[in-house]
């Protein structure tokens, strides 16, 4: 399904949250396209057998666990992550969470925390690691928004801002950074039928009603529905293409 892009054979490629769901399948993919992948995740041990697995490809993975919200463990682990592996050529902050409130029901400290796992820990990877893909002559961000950007439901309050966010980051740092030869860019998947997912939010009717009736394309989406669209901006195929979001979910959000 998946074209292979020979020139991200022995990149190195950072993905957050990259033991579950959307990452994990980021995971598996840059593994197969042969590059080198770290992921930053709690989930050590799931992380762990993702690099077992892909052994099996010739393609080294290495696991760092870490709470990505708590910014000084994150910028701790950065700074190892820097002495023992390559320059990171592809940065893929794809680590988030989409809790449910009605209306502004939810505390500060939520709020914050919502913010410090889906906005701040991209700001902090992309701070760590920028200056080395600035002396390395280029790179690729991708950062993973969300259509709920445009959609706007209205029990996501702090989940879209956040996303909304992540959005100007994309754009503001894609103008700064332009020069050095780096691109930033950002993915906004539709309702993706991760593990989660499926476990905390999707019912039968609801997942019926969003593909026969609210996407263009009738069709149900899961992580690797995306991966073409990382692959593409990871590659130098998308050299000339920066500051832009593009959305992955069937046709369901209008802009």
């Amino acid at each position: 399904m998946f074209p292979v892009y020979p020139d991200l054979k022995n990149k190195h490629v950072l993905i957050t949250g990259g033991s579950n769901g959307i990452g994990e399948a980021l995971t598996r993919t840059f593994a197969q396209q042969a590059s080198e992948v770290t992921i930053l995740d709690l989930d050590k041990d799931k992380g762990l057998k993702i690099a077992k697995d892909c052994e099996n490809l010739n393609c080294k993975v290495n696991v760092y666990s870490v709470d990505l919200t708590n910014t000084s463990e994150l910028t701790k682990t950065l700074n190892l992550i820097k002495q023992e592996t390559p320059i990171v050529d592809v940065l893929i902050n794809n680590a988030g969470y989409d809790p449910r409130y009605p209306l502004l029901e939810m505390s500060e400290e939520e709020w914050n925390h919502l913010f410090q796992l889906n906005v701040v820990h991209y700001f902090i990877t992309c701070r760590e690691l920028l200056p080395d893909m600035i002396k390395a002559g280029g790179g690729s961000i991708i950062m993973t928004s969300s259509h709920v950007f445009w959609i706007a439901k209205p029990d996501m309050i702090a989940y879209n801002t956040t996303k909304a966010a992540v959005i100007g980051l994309v754009r503001s740092l894609a103008t700064a950074a332009g020069k050095h030869h780096i691109r930033v860019n950002a993915v906004a998947p539709g309702w993706i039928m991760t593990e989660r997912q499926l476990e905390q939010w999707v019912t039968p009717e609801a997942k019926q009603k969003t593909i026969n009736e609210l996407q263009s394309i009738p069709l149900e989406l899961t992580p690797d529905e995306l991966m073409g669209t990382y692959l593409f901006l990871a590659s130098e195929s998308s050299r000339a293409i920066t500051r832009q979001t593009i959305v992955v979910d069937g046709g369901y959000a209008q802009s």
